[in-house]
């Protein structure tokens, strides 16, 4: 799972400790900065991009034994995966327009990605580079926003999500070390009132969803 409390148990595949340095992020507009809001549990500050640089060098050295250990297998049928991937061209047509050339294009994180014994949601919304992430672990289930900066994510729980061929990392920083987890291989989106889990036991999740507007189908 990815650190979600200050007294959250961090379980991480891979932990690279760097420098301390506050990030210099790509500049975000009136609009981003409004449409990231805010959520609850999140961390100090996002990982520098010298960070960001060595823990994408860690996770292309780790996803060899990612693969070879078991818990990243692929396995999603063929017509599964054809799903998925019509899913993400349909978006890629739409979302590219809209970023008006910007490296903003939300449509390759799509999906719903694997790990040990969680999941990772990142569902479409109306508006440019802007998506909604659902989070599922053992013992909770959570609900932020992310915007997608020059090809990353950066989530409002101060996450930076990337991408390096069929894994999606996620990367953070916790009590100034930098972090990474891994996720594989997505499946393809449901909308979460169709999960018994979430409608029982996480209902907030379900209403923080429907509020911010975000879709679960191809555009229009």
């Amino acid at each position: 799972m990815l650190f979600l409390t200050p007294t959250a148990t961090v379980a991480v595949v891979a932990i690279l400790g760097v420098g301390a340095v506050q990030p210099t992020l790509p500049a975000l507009t009136a609009q981003q900065t409004e449409q990231m809001g805010t959520a609850p549990a999140a961390l100090a500050r996002y990982p520098t991009e010298a960070e960001i640089a060595d823990l994408r060098q860690e996770l292309e050295q780790k996803i060899p034994q990612l693969l070879e250990s078991g818990f990243y297998t692929d396995l999603r049928p063929p017509e599964e995966q054809q799903q998925r991937a019509e899913f993400v061209a349909a978006w890629m047509a739409v979302d590219s327009a809209m970023a008006q050339g910007r490296s903003e294009t939300i449509a390759p994180f799509l999906g719903e990605w694997g790990a040990i014994a969680e999941s990772l949601a990142i569902f479409p919304t109306g508006n440019p580079g802007q998506v909604c992430i659902i989070e599922s672990y053992l013992g909770g289930s959570d609900f932020y926003l992310g915007q997608v900066i020059n090809g990353q994510i950066y989530t409002d729980i101060h996450q930076v999500l990337v991408l390096e061929g069929d894994f999606l990392a996620s990367f953070f920083v916790y009590e100034d070390e930098a972090n990474l987890y891994a996720y594989s291989h997505p499946w393809t989106l449901v909308h979460p009132t169709a999960s018994s889990r979430l409608t029982e036991q996480y209902p907030e999740v379900i209403t923080q969803f429907q509020a911010a507007g975000c879709l679960t189908q191809g555009p229009d």
